[in-house]
């Protein structure tokens, strides 16, 4: 099967299943003859822009993101309401941010701030749930502490 081929059958999927767990993804790849490692489907996944979406009965399951890979200013619902928290500034660590994510949104959050703020970031890291952002200035974290705000701000709109 092609790589096309094998990301739209994972799109097509997600959009006709309620799955909460990458296993249970894999478990339906596999039911329909294709066995993927947990490493590809991560990958797949954060290629496709999946992320975690409340569901109408409050457990979070994947779905997919509205947005279509490129640079926009205001993102979609779906992704705003995966930051759940960001830190304030700290004296000894002013050029620092750490940001709490809905579980298995942050490579794709990552991804985001990779492409809005490249020329500001310093490093950063991002596990299952949780992302940690050096900006390489305080006023380069400054920016982009006020901009993830904004997109915070609008979740609740």
């Amino acid at each position: 099967m092609k790589k096309s081929e094998r990301l739209d059958l994972i799109k097509k999927i997600v959009l006709s299943h309620d799955i909460e767990t990458q296993h249970d993804l894999l478990a339906l790849l596999k039911e329909q003859g294709l066995e993927l490692t947990q490493a590809t489907i991560s990958r797949d996944m954060n290629e496709i822009g999946i992320v975690k979406i409340p569901s109408g009965s409050g457990r979070y399951i994947y779905g997919l993101s509205q947005d279509s890979g490129k640079k926009i200013i205001q993102r979609p619902a779906s992704i705003r309401s995966t930051i759940l928290d960001m830190s304030d500034k700290i004296d000894d660590l002013r050029r620092h941010i750490y940001l709490k994510v809905i579980p298995g949104n942050a490579m794709l959050i990552k991804r985001y701030l990779v492409t809005d703020f490249s020329e500001r970031l310093f490093s950063i890291i991002a596990d299952d749930d949780s992302i940690l952002l050096i900006a390489k200035t305080e006023r380069d974290a400054d920016y982009i502490r006020q901009e993830v705000k904004t997109w915070m701000q609008a979740k609740t709109k």
